[in-house]
This record gives structure tokens, C-alpha cells and sequence, in this order.
């Protein structure tokens, strides 16, 4: 499981251009596989939370350290109701 360690979301190249988060849209919670904690910790000691973002164009879920270094960045697009 190989995750890389980016200084912000948009680094991770995975956001696409024109993606803005939504005003309370936010959702922050403990990391609660142990393995998944482990190996986070290996990249870089401290507190780390899972993150889910709802966007305009769809939501990012990632991890983020206490500092604000973020690792495991995905980009999930809005599916569209026809």
C-alpha cells in the first residue's frame, strides 16, 4: 500500500484543475485501520485523521497530518442522474 506524502491535496496531481471544496463540506475523523495508522506513521510521526471533501466537481478523500501534509489522495467525480 504504498502512499505518497504531498505538502497539500493539490500537489498530489489527483484533484483536478477547477475543483473547489464546498462551504461545510467537510467531514475529519480518526484513521481507524490499525495497519493503514502504522504505516502512516512510518511516513511521518504524529496525530493523522481521514479526511473526506465534497467538491463541485466531486469529492476527495485523503489523509492528513497533524503539520497539514496530506497522503493517499483520491478523487471520486460526481456521478450524474440521468
Amino acid at each position: 500500500m504504498p502512499l505518497n506524502l504531498y505538502p497539500d491535496v493539490y500537489a498530489s496531481g489527483s484533484v483536478p484543475q477547477g475543483w473547489v471544496p464546498i462551504k461545510g463540506g467537510t467531514i475529519k475523523y480518526p484513521v481507524r485501520n490499525p495497519e493503514v495508522l502504522r504505516y502512516l506513521r512510518q511516513l511521518l510521526v504524529g496525530k493523522w485523521q481521514k479526511v473526506i471533501k465534497k467538491g463541485n466537481s466531486g469529492d476527495i478523500h485523503y489523509f492528513e497530518h497533524a503539520s497539514g501534509k496530506v497522503a493517499g489522495v483520491k478523487f471520486f467525480p460526481v456521478q450524474s442522474e440521468l
